[in-house]
C-alpha cells in the first residue's frame, strides 16, 4: 500500500506538470506549434541518449539512494520550471518580452530534460525492479494496480489543471505542492524499503568495503559484487536486439511515434484551434477514463487467452479505434469532432492494455539482473520514436498541415501491430487458436 501511495504522488506530479507545461507553452508562444515541438524534441532527445545509462545506473547503485535521488531531481526540476513559468507570465507586457521569454524557455527546456531522465530512472527502479522483488515475481496484480493509479492521475490531473490555469498563480501552487510531496514520498520510499528486506539482499555498498578491514570474505564479496555490476551495465544494443522480447519492445516503442493522443502536441494543436484549458482537461479526462477500463479488462482477458494474445488483441483494437480519427481529418466527413475525440479516447483502452501486457512479458522474459539494461534500451527506443513526432510537427508546424503527422502516426501504430503479430507467431507458432488457454 505504501508503494502505491508513493507511486500515486509521483504519477500525479508528473501528469500535472506534463499537462501544465504544454498549456502554458501554448499560451505564451501562441504563434504556431514550433516552440512546443522544439521543447518536446529536446527533452525527448535527452532521453534517447541517456535512458540506457540511467538503466545501467539503476543496476549498479544501491536501490534506496537511487530512487531518492531521482525523486529529488524530479521535484527540483519541476519547482524551477514552475517559478520560471510564473515569471514569464508576469513579464508578458514588458518591452524586453521576447528576450526574457526565450531565456525562460531555455531554462524550462533544460530543467525538463533533467525531469524526464529522473522520471525514467524512477520508473525503471520501481516498476521494473522493486515491484518484481516485492511481489516475488508474480507482478501482474501490482503492475495492473500501478497502471490504474497512472490512469487515475491522467484522468483527474488535467481537469484540475485546466481550471487551475485560470488563476495567474497556478505555477506557484504546483511548485509548493511538489515541495510538500517530496517530503512525503521520500519518507514513504524509505518505509517500503525497510518493510521489504529482499530489496537489500542483492546489494552490499561499495563504500562499506572501502572502510572495512580487508578479509577473504569481504574481498570475495567485493569482487563478486563488482563483477555483477559490470555485467549488468554491459548490456549492449546488440544484446537488446537479439533478445526474445525485442519485437514486443519495438512494437511498444513505435506507439510513441504518434500525435493521436491527448499528449502535449495534440493539446497544443487543439489550443491553437480555439479550445479552452478546461475543455481540454475534460477531454483528456474522458480519454483517461477509457484507458482506466484497460486495467480491469487485462486480468480477465489474460486469464482467458493468455498475456501474449492479450497484447495482440489490444493492438488490433487500437488500430480499429484510430480509423475514425483518421477520417475526422477529412474535411467533408460529418461529425468530425465526435470521430476525433471518440476514436482517440477508445484507442486508449488498446494502448494501455498493450502497455501493461508488454511490461509483464518483459518481466517474464528478461532475467532480473539484466532488466535494468534492457528496460533502459527500451526507454531509449521509445524516446527515439517519441522524438520523431516532434520532428514531424517542427517540419509541419502550421496547424493547417497537422493532418500529415496524423497519417504518419497511424502508419506507425499499424506497423507496431504487424511487428507484434510476428512476435506472437514466433512465440506460439500460430496466430489463430480456437481453444482458450
Amino acid at each position: 500500500m505504501l508503494l502505491y501511495i508513493s507511486h500515486f504522488l509521483t504519477s500525479w506530479t508528473d501528469r500535472v506538470f506534463e499537462f501544465l507545461a504544454y498549456i502554458l507553452l501554448a499560451k505564451i508562444f501562441h504563434e504556431s506549434l514550433l516552440l512546443p515541438s522544439i521543447y518536446g524534441f529536446i527533452t525527448t532527445m535527452s532521453a534517447v541518449f541517456f535512458s540506457s545509462y540511467v538503466g545501467h545506473w539503476e543496476d549498479k547503485f544501491p536501490r534506496l539512494p537511487f530512487v531518492r535521488y531521482t525523486l529529488l531531481a524530479q521535484k527540483a526540476a519541476i519547482i524551477t520550471c514552475c517559478i520560471t513559468f510564473y515569471l514569464m507570465l508576469q513579464n508578458e507586457g514588458n518591452d524586453n518580452n521576447d528576450s526574457s521569454r526565450m531565456t525562460g524557455y531555455c531554462v524550462i527546456v533544460a530543467c525538463s530534460c533533467i525531469l524526464k531522465l529522473a522520471f525514467i530512472g524512477n520508473n525503471i527502479a520501481v516498476e521494473k525492479d522493486w515491484v518484481t522483488v516485492i511481489s516475488g515475481g508474480d507482478t501482474e496484480v501490482m503492475v495492473t494496480v500501478m497502471r490504474r493509479i497512472d490512469l487515475i492521475c491522467k484522468t483527474v490531473a488535467p481537469v484540475s489543471i485546466g481550471f487551475l490555469t485560470l488563476a495567474p498563480s497556478a505555477p506557484i501552487i504546483v511548485a509548493v505542492w511538489n515541495a510538500v510531496s517530496f517530503v512525503i514520498e521520500y519518507n514513504l520510499i524509505y518505509r517500503v524499503y525497510k518493510a521489504t528486506p529482499a530489496l537489500d539482499e542483492e546489494y552490499t555498498p561499495l563504500l562499506d568495503h572501502d572502510v572495512l578491514p580487508s578479509s577473504p570474505t569481504t574481498t570475495a564479496t567485493t569482487t563478486a559484487n563488482t563483477l555483477r555490476q559490470q555485467q549488468n551495465g554491459g548490456i549492449s544494443f546488440t544484446d537488446y536486439v537479439r533478445h526474445d522480447i525485442f519485437r514486443a519492445s519495438l512494437a511498444l516503442s513505435l506507439l510513441y511515434l504518434t500525435v493521436l493522443s491527448f499528449g502535449g502536441i495534440m493539446v497544443s494543436y487543439l489550443k491553437l484551434e480555439g479550445y479552452d484549458d478546461a475543455t481540454l482537461g475534460i477531454l483528456r479526462a474522458v480519454a483517461g477514463i477509457a484507458g482506466m477500463a484497460a486495467t480491469y479488462i487485462l486480468p480477465v482477458l489474460s486469464q482467458r487467452i493468455g498475456m501474449i494474445r492479450t497484447g495482440l488483441w489490444a493492438l488490433w483494437f487500437e488500430v480499429a479505434c484510430l480509423v475514425p480519427v483518421i477520417l475526422s481529418f477529412i474535411k467533408s466527413v460529418p461529425y468530425g469532432p465526435v470521430l476525433l475525440f471518440g476514436g482517440m479516447s477508445l484507442s486508449r483502452i488498446g494502448l494501455w492494455l498493450y502497455d501493461m501486457a508488454e511490461t509483464i512479458l518483459m518481466q517474464q522474459y528478461v532475467d532480473a539482473d539484466k532488466i535494468g539494461g534492457i528496460a533502459g534500451w527500451q526507454h531509449s527506443l521509445c524516446n527515439f520514436f517519441d522524438l520523431s513526432q516532434y520532428v514531424l510537427t517542427m517540419v509541419f508546424s502550421d496547424p493547417s498541415m497537422f493532418s500529415i503527422p496524423v497519417f504518419i502516426s497511424f502508419s506507425s501504430v499499424l506497423l507496431a501491430t504487424f511487428i507484434y503479430t510476428s512476435f506472437v507467431k514466433k512465440e506460439r507458432g500460430h496466430l489463430v487458436h480456437l481453444h482458450m488457454d
